[in-house]
């Protein structure tokens, strides 16, 4: 495929899970090219070492609005719109791993942009919660049948896209709408995300897609989920049979312990790293997730702290 390449998304609190998924890249799809797209001043060198990934951190963006508007949770994504290293590229949120040969999903010559198809339809008060908030849709963006896609709206978990598939302008026009109306668009970049892929089709402005290509782990039983994606004593289990990016979307983590969801994809992933970077196997990767999943929950506990700190400040101020 030319001009491709694959963009993870990453901080510093995912950072352990973007290691598994850049291992599921190297084990299912070989040396297709990656870019990690970097939200903080963290060192990723193991990981350019280990698997040659290029990287996009804040002072590479070269667009100024994306600079200091598109960086943060939720929005961080965005930016692979415009600054993809490749024409075509797949983009994966770090709590990915990627099972089987999931660019079969991708087809570039007749399609601009294409994104998950879910399995299921979405309520008025699920599109609410996960999406937008309906009435103020229908005040603000009278044009855009919401309804008509109740069957469409998709986790933004994974992607594939062309490079500037949508106008920077149109994007800052969505930012300066939520600064001013802060609660219509939910969860991130899922809700304007979503509309701005279904507005465009509908506009005639993109090719757009739908591919079952996303499993949300939390979404199945999970029996149902180690069934269809085993990992065996030499590693994962009927590959060859389905090919799906495993996503751990929502609060609960595929840590390597204490993980109420089934997380052994994560986990072999994370090993598979260890191995390929330091030649660390058996205990002492097993060790070695349980401290890096030690340090991952302190850091989201610090940086929620932080948070409930300069609330406190902001409201005393």
């Amino acid at each position: 495929m030319e001009e491709f390449g694959i963009i993870v998304a990453c901080c510093d609190q995912d950072y352990l899970f973007a290691k598994g998924c850049c291992a599921s890249i190297r084990h299912f799809l070989g040396d297709v090219p990656i870019c990690l797209l970097i939200d903080g001043t963290f060192s990723v060198s193991e990981m350019e070492n280990t698997y040659g990934v290029r990287t996009i951190k804040h002072w590479d963006v070269s667009h100024k609005v994306l600079r200091e508007r598109s960086f943060g949770w939720g929005l961080t994504k965005m930016i692979a719109f415009w600054e993809s290293p490749w024409e075509n590229f797949l983009f994966l949120d770090a709590d990915t791993v990627v099972w089987g040969d999931v660019l079969n999903y991708a087809n570039f010559k007749e399609f601009d942009l294409i994104i998950d198809r879910p399995c299921q339809k979405y309520s008025d008060r699920a599109i609410c919660y996960f999406f937008f908030d309906i009435p103020g849709m229908e005040k603000h963006f009278p044009d855009f049948d919401w309804q008509k896609h109740r069957y469409d709206y998709y986790c933004t978990g994974t992607f594939f896209a062309k490079r500037d598939v949508f106008s920077l302008s149109e994007y800052v026009e969505i930012l300066d709408f939520i600064e001013k109306h802060p609660g219509i668009f939910k969860h991130g970049e899922m809700g304007l995300l979503n509309f701005m892929s279904f507005r465009a089709a509908e506009q005639g402005k993109i090719r757009l897609a739908q591919e079952p290509m996303q499993l949300l782990v939390r979404n199945f039983d999970q029996r149902e989920v180690e069934k269809r994606f085993p990992i065996l004593e030499a590693g994962p289990g009927r590959p060859g049979e389905e090919a799906a990016v495993i996503h751990w979307a929502g609060p609960v983590k595929p840590t390597h312990s204490r993980c109420k969801l089934y997380s052994e994809p994560m986990s072999f992933f994370r090993r598979k790293f260890l191995r390929d970077a330091w030649g660390i196997t058996g205990s002492g990767a097993d060790m070695a997730l349980e401290i890096e999943d030690v340090l991952h929950w302190l850091n989201l506990y610090k940086n929620k702290a932080r948070r409930q700190v300069a609330k406190k400040l902001t409201f005393n101020l």
